[in-house]
């Protein structure tokens, strides 16, 4: 039987199988083509129908022919309005469809370098992302012929990874674990309680979580290509042709992400290129010293937005940072010394990493795959809701589930007074964390003949059990039981 994990990142993939010998998640070797690196980047480049390229062997297409290379694409899945046009198929494609090429490609490199089917799969995904992200993810994994087992938060992915496998987690003993967690294109924050009995059984209870949906390493190539553009005098409006434009920002981003990852380890950077502008080469010619690169970050509020949501993480739950026993790091951008640094000053104590930081999702997302195929593991997850949810009062949001609910568990019973009654009664419902409507994401909606009154009372649950959809029941004055379905999707 072959069950995976697949970390499936804004800049990066990671896969991992479950070993059933060793009871651990073991990395599928050379997934990303060119240099045997079990992480890839999440890039793909489509040759036609059915015939995809990913990872580093796609990446090298891309100079060559950018129309029909894509990358980045997590960013938009959500996005209805976001269409891309595909030479080699001669047509536009959703971020989801593009998704769904990734993941077919992912499956067919496993069973082609294990020889045999996959049977099921665990897929991380960002804390902080809602239903329609996970609606949608869920829809590509599934139309790529892969058996989705469950969808994971990636700090419950990590927690468990590093919890499991750490000897200095003391057996029996509760601790309180800060999973930061910075990739590519996403930051979460999550606070857990965790015991472990041993290396089969633990307990992993969620009791905050927070973040920026859209920040992360991605976040800093940007800002660094920014830099180089002004340096070169470069605008965007003064290519004729769309291909030289993408070339040019093609290029800016690699060298942006080489200069990144050169000042996570160094003092100083000298940076040297040639870059292409409408056909003709310019000079880039730049010494960055760190405290250049640090004091970017802190004036383009990176640093900011992190320190704004460990402080919410903390004190929206009533700890103090000393509360936190260990604070563990997953994703790559983690590796950057002010935001490391940042992390360890709010908490006061040392961050820690057991694992490569870019596997430890991915090697929780396997665990867990095995966990729902091997009886021998006893996990204990305590999931909680990480928005809140709730229905539109004008332009006011009402929140009827609130974020830190345990799933499984139905929110108390709240009082709603409706305009309308009688037959096709329709609520929508909403998530998000704003008192504006405007604000917040239409998750879903109900639609009944039963309510007869004006009053009602409303109760919701995000059930694990069917993959974090939401069930609403409904009462009427008296508390009478009138309605328990699913929320339909919009």
């Amino acid at each position: 039987m072959l069950v995976i994990g697949i970390d499936y990142g804004t800049s990066t993939n990671f896969v991992t199988r479950y070993d059933f010998k060793s009871g651990d998640a073991v990395p599928v070797q050379n997934m990303g083509g060119y240099g045997g690196n079990n992480i890839f980047e999440n890039c793909i480049y489509i040759e036609g129908d059915g015939k995809y390229i990913v990872g580093d062997t796609a990446k090298k297409r891309q100079g060559s022919d950018p129309e029909n290379f894509f990358a980045d694409v997590k960013r938009y899945i959500t996005d209805d309005t976001k269409r891309y046009f595909v030479p080699n198929l001669g047509r536009d494609v959703t971020p989801t469809e593009i998704a769904t090429f990734v993941f077919e490609a992912v499956r067919k490199k496993v069973e082609a370098n294990q020889n045999e089917k996959v049977d099921g799969a665990v897929v991380t995904v960002p804390y902080t992302y809602g239903k329609k992200y996970r609606e949608r993810i869920k829809e590509a994994i599934e139309n790529a012929g892969i058996p989705l087992i469950k969808l994971v938060e990636e700090p419950v992915a990590a927690a468990i990874s590093f919890g499991l496998f750490s000897d200095e987690v003391v057996s029996g003993e509760k601790e309180k674990i800060a999973v930061f967690d910075l990739g590519g294109g996403t930051f979460d924050i999550t606070i857990f309680e965790f015991q472990k009995s041993d290396k089969q059984h633990a307990k992993v209870e969620v009791l905050n979580t927070d973040g920026v949906e859209k920040l992360g390493g991605k976040t800093v190539d940007e800002m660094i290509s920014e830099k180089f553009r002004e340096y070169l005098k470069v605008e965007y409006s003064s290519f004729s042709k769309d291909r030289e434009r993408a070339k040019f920002q093609n290029d800016l981003g690699d060298v942006a992400k080489t200069t990144k990852e050169a000042l996570s380890e160094s003092e100083s950077e000298d940076v040297y290129e040639n870059i292409s502008v409408n056909g003709e080469n310019r000079e880039l010619e730049i010494d960055i010293e760190v405290d250049d690169f640090n004091s970017w970050l802190k004036d383009n509020n990176f640093i900011g937005q992190i320190e704004d949501a460990l402080d919410r993480a903390i004190y929206d739950i009533d700890l103090e940072p000393e509360d936190i026993d260990r604070i563990v790091l997953a994703g790559g951008s983690s590796s950057i010394p002010i935001v490391k640094e940042t992390v360890e000053n709010f908490f006061g104590k040392r961050a820690e990493s057991k694992k490569e930081l870019g596997e430890l999702v991915g090697h929780g997302a396997g665990i867990l795959a095995g966990l729902s195929k091997d009886d021998s593991l006893k996990y204990t997850v305590i999931r909680k809701t990480s928005k809140n949810v709730g229905i539109a009062l004008g332009n006011k949001f009402k929140t009827i589930l609130s974020k830190n609910f345990r799933y499984d568990e139905f929110s108390p019973k709240t009082a709603v007074k409706l305009s309308r009654k009688g037959d096709g009664v329709r609520i929508s419902f909403y998530e998000g964390d704003s008192n504006r409507i405007e604000y917040c994401e239409k998750i879903g909606y109900i639609e009944t003949d039963e309510i007869s009154d004006g009053k009602i009372y409303i109760s919701l649950v995000r059930e694990d059990k069917s993959d974090s959809q939401i069930r609403c029941s409904i009462y009427d004055s008296k508390e009478n039981l009138i309605f328990n379905d699913y929320l339909k999707d919009i």
